[in-house]
């Protein structure tokens, strides 16, 4: 009985985070100096913007993903990123005009 617990609770688990990586535009990786694009096509401006942040903070780590919302890109910071440069970078965002979401087929 466990075991088919067990095992249901992790395929539900996996499915979910199948359906939420189908639904990331792009993720971003910061770590201290490093800026790496894990997947997707993130804005350059957003990319310079992070670098410019990287260069105030250098023990910055964590992620930033685009996630799809409708017809536009809603940014998600891991909490790992101090929330004075959260802040700063979805402010950012929101200056930015909005890109279209890719499809990926």
């Amino acid at each position: 009985m466990f075991s088919i617990l067990v095992s249901t609770s992790l395929a539900l688990f996996g499915l979910l985070y199948l359906l939420r990586r189908q639904q990331e535009s792009f993720c971003i990786r910061i770590e201290g100096i490093h800026l790496n694009v894990k997947r997707g096509r993130p804005p350059q401006a957003l990319l310079s913007h992070c670098q410019q942040l990287m260069q105030d903070a250098r023990t910055l780590k964590g992620t930033i993903r685009g996630v799809k919302k409708g017809s536009g890109i809603t940014l998600s910071c891991s909490r790992s990123i101090p929330a004075s440069y959260r802040q700063d970078i979805r402010l950012f965002w929101q200056k930015q005009p909005q890109p279209e979401p890719s499809v990926r087929t």
